[in-house]
């Protein structure tokens, strides 16, 4: 039973994206506020905050226009851990998005995976964060070619297994992004976060033809995080092979559900745990 003694839930409103910024700073997250700000509008955001009303936890669900929702945001303060605050969120978030008749999906670390089961949660395939530290200039954006806002998210739709055009309209207004494209069957996105440009998602018909996206990519130059599912053993050597390492691996995990949604075999980076 998680232990609120003193801890005021809340929901989050704009404005409160700042101090979530600090929370996501505490824990050494990537996120910007843009990123906080797009949870706050488009799912439920919940906070607890301590008696002088610091924000101390929070957690977000969102829903995609699909059959599944993704929670994450999951942070917990260092003074208030191990005392079930993370646990009880995430069965908040879950309850939220049942609510709303979607499956609960998450993305766990691997210290992370055995409580998420515990909660009902099945492994559906893991990915590996891998990163590069880069010191090149920060990369010029690229406008989109040959494939149009409207061709991104009809492919993103088709791998991920859900809609998601205002996350991924966030992401193509915002001045930095990088969007390179082949044809009209697949893309790869760039964006900077607060401690490194993160890459994805990457979305092709095949592995050669996704390493051709990131061959375009400034791969390298920058402080970059990518996530790629482990089947994809080509690219990931191919990351390697140019001073990446791998950070950390997380398990893609949905509620009562192991099959993957979408097109798994079309879906070479992630857009990052926080998004699916």
């Amino acid at each position: 039973m998680a232990d609120f003694d003193g801890l005021q839930q809340v929901t989050l409103a704009p404005g409160d994206e700042d101090e979530a910024m600090e929370l996501s700073r505490e824990v050494g997250w990537n996120q910007v506020p843009g990123d906080w700000r797009h949870f706050i509008e488009k799912g439920q955001t919940l906070g607890l905050r301590d008696r002088s009303g610091r924000l101390v936890a929070t957690s977000a669900a969102l829903p995609y226009d699909g059959p599944f929702g993704f929670i994450s945001m999951v942070i917990v303060s260092d003074t208030m851990r191990r005392r079930g605050l993370a646990t009880a969120l995430v069965g908040k978030c879950t309850g939220y998005l049942r609510q709303l008749g979607l499956v609960p999906v998450l993305d766990a670390t691997e210290q992370g995976q055995p409580v998420y089961e515990k909660q009902g949660f099945l492994p559906q395939f893991r990915y590996d964060r891998w990163q590069i530290a880069g010191h090149g200039p920060a990369p010029a954006d690229a406008a989109v070619s040959s494939a149009g806002p409207r061709d991104i998210a009809r492919l993103d739709a088709a791998a991920f297994g859900a809609q998601r055009p205002a996350l991924l309209k966030a992401f193509l207004s915002r001045p930095d992004t990088v969007v390179i494209t082949e044809g009209t069957s697949g893309f790869a996105l760039l964006r900077r976060g607060s401690r490194a440009w993160q890459a994805g998602p990457v979305v092709s018909d095949s592995e050669d033809a996704a390493l051709r996206l990131l061959e375009r990519l400034p791969i390298g130059a920058v402080p970059l995080f990518i996530d790629v599912p482990q089947t994809w053993r080509k690219i990931g050597a191919w990351l390697k092979a140019r001073g990446f390492a791998v950070q950390r691996s997380f398990a893609r995990m949905g509620y009562h559900r192991q099959e993957p949604f979408g097109t798994p075999d079309r879906l070479f980076a992630t857009a990052g745990p926080e998004f699916g």
